[in-house]
């Protein structure tokens, strides 16, 4: 794999560039690093589930680490299938939507969990939960503790839903 990668792959994307197939130098080079980023990204989620020793914590940790493998093939199968790549990019919008809304359960669980965030911010002052200057005429502050913590997961969640919707509308009109 690393002759492929550091030997074969740059002599194709040179060999391709000097005859001015810019296309082709284009996918060979892509091609590198999806099979640099691939590999790392994937020893890395072995990693975690071979250690499985803090499942709350790691089956976040995993759909974040998935995030390389799909983004880096999806964009590389976006440069052979043009017609194609509105729904591969699709697919990438919606895991994205997937991936920020684990990003969020995973803070919160690094933190100790819903109940002990909570009592924690509980301890914080009332002047976290003012909105900025635009936003603090429109909305009331957030009560700090709970009431804070559930704000932000439904933000998060409001902001997958609409990633859903406008992503299935883009296809739609395709």
């Amino acid at each position: 794999l690393i002759g492929l990668v550091f030997g074969i792959i740059p002599y194709y994307a040179v060999h391709a560039a000097h005859k001015y197939k810019y296309n082709e130098t284009l996918y060979w080079t892509a091609g590198a690093f999806v099979l640099i980023a691939v590999p790392v990204s994937v020893h890395g989620i072995i990693q975690h589930l071979v250690n499985y020793y803090m499942p709350q914590v790691q089956k976040y940790v995993i759909r974040i680490l998935f995030m390389v493998p799909i983004f880096s093939i999806q964009a590389w199968f976006s440069l052979f299938f043009h017609s194609a790549s509105a729904y591969i990019a699709a697919f990438r919008e919606l895991y994205e939507a997937f991936v920020l809304s684990s990003f969020v359960y995973y803070i919160i669980e690094l933190l100790g969990g819903e109940q002990t965030l909570s009592q924690k911010l509980v301890t914080k002052p009332p002047s976290h939960g003012h909105h900025g200057p635009i936003f603090g005429h429109i909305f009331r502050p957030w009560t700090m503790g709970r009431p804070f913590m559930i704000n932000c997961k439904y933000g998060v969640l409001q902001y997958v839903l609409v990633k859903i919707i406008t992503t299935t509308v883009v296809i739609v009109l395709q």
